[in-house]
């Protein structure tokens, strides 16, 4: 039945069908017979598919509630079938194209303004949307979306890898006017030169001594290449093992350590 009917709307050309009628309605004054809005287009229908048309019980209500299906789908409109619901119809396999003319294009650029705000006046895409959320904070959604740029903003995509060079270099690409405000610049360039004043390091223990000549020769040593030694200071070196695994291998090459408590008293 929804086959027959989408058939008979589809022989209906543009601008030449009629609004679709409620659900439920009374035949027309002075009509009879069971006649009801749904009679012409059921008997179109059953040209197409006789026996899903004229054995099927209750096909008027079928068809009422079928053609409301169709409208709210975006299959039918006045009367007639949509792109979409041609597509359907034909094809239901290639329906990527007619879903796509229903959408706005996606768009590559943003509008950055001086208060440190990108505006998007559509949808964004993927890449302008990704590159606009490692660096700023989305602030709004609807027909324009907006990110803004903050110093907490702008160092988490400097934590990703970015540095300030390369930052501006992809948002200028992505702006509208192909330039960037000042204050954005300088929010990045900011943020930058106080990123990474320290650092965190992954360690498992340390060792220390006075002699820093020892310290050098642990750290070349081959035998304690599974350590991950690595010289943090003079004195110091930071071990990828921990403490009972960095003594036993230590012990094992003929040194002699001492085991430290973290009050760096020996235990």
């Amino acid at each position: 039945l929804r086959h027959a009917l989408l058939a008979a709307l589809a022989t209906v050309p543009h601008g030449a069908g009629a609004p679709l009628p409620p659900l439920f309605t009374e035949p027309p004054e002075g009509e009879t017979g069971g006649h009801t809005p749904w009679t012409d287009l059921l008997r179109a229908a059953d040209w197409h598919r006789p026996l899903a048309v004229t054995h099927q019980p209750m096909a008027g209500e079928r068809a009422a509630h079928t053609l409301h299906e169709a409208a709210y789908l975006g299959l039918a409109a006045h009367g007639t079938l949509t792109p979409l619901g041609r597509a359907l119809l034909t094809d239901p396999q290639s329906l990527d194209r007619p879903l796509a003319d229903l959408l706005p294009p996606l768009l590559e650029q943003a509008h950055f303004q001086a208060d440190l705000t990108a505006v998007v006046p559509g949808r964004p895409a993927a890449g302008l949307a990704a590159l606009l959320a490692s660096a700023a904070d989305r602030e709004s959604e609807g027909h324009a979306v907006t990110w803004r740029f903050t110093p907490h903003s702008v160092r988490r995509a400097l934590d990703t890898g970015h540095t300030a060079d390369t930052l501006l270099e992809d948002l200028t690409r992505a702006s509208a006017t192909g330039t960037l405000p000042q204050p954005l610049g300088y929010l990045v360039r900011d943020a930058a030169r106080a990123h990474g004043r320290m650092r965190v390091l992954p360690a498992a223990c340390c060792i220390r001594s006075d002699d820093e000549a020892l310290v050098k020769e642990l750290a070349a040593h081959r035998a304690l290449h599974d350590l991950g030694l690595r010289a943090i200071a003079p004195t110091v070196l930071v071990s990828a093992r921990p403490p009972a695994a960095t003594l036993d291998a230590l012990r094992a090459a003929g040194y002699a350590p001492a085991l430290e408590s973290d009050t760096g008293t020996t235990t």
